[in-house]
């Protein structure tokens, strides 16, 4: 009976390279912290504050998450957090600030 041999490795999911990535990024944690929190402190809390208010859009539950979302930035940038977890937070804030800007936006 003969015996099917898989020679080639499967293809790596995407979680593989972002963690394989987030791994190689450790020498960079201190600008990952400094772009995290320039970007958050400049663009992103206040445009999102800004299109909120002054489009009528749902203000307390949109801001509540947005600033939740901007202080676990900075208590996992201040706290040494890995940088798995650290970028992975970061990607997290700009999806969530993305999702709520465009829902105010639409104005749904």
């Amino acid at each position: 009976m003969a015996t099917i041999a898989l020679t080639t490795q499967p293809a790596p999911s995407l979680w593989t390279k972002f963690i394989t990535f987030a791994d190689g990024q450790q020498k960079n944690r201190l600008a990952w912290f400094l772009v995290s929190l320039i970007l958050h402190a400049t663009m992103l809390v206040p445009v999102t504050f800004i299109l909120v208010y002054s489009l009528d859009g749902h203000v307390i539950p949109c801001l509540a998450v947005s600033m939740v979302i901007f202080f676990a930035n900075i208590v996992a940038n201040m706290s040494g957090a890995n940088t798995r977890s650290t970028i992975f937070l970061f990607g997290l804030s700009l999806l969530v600030h993305s999702v709520i800007l465009i829902i105010t936006v639409l104005g749904i």
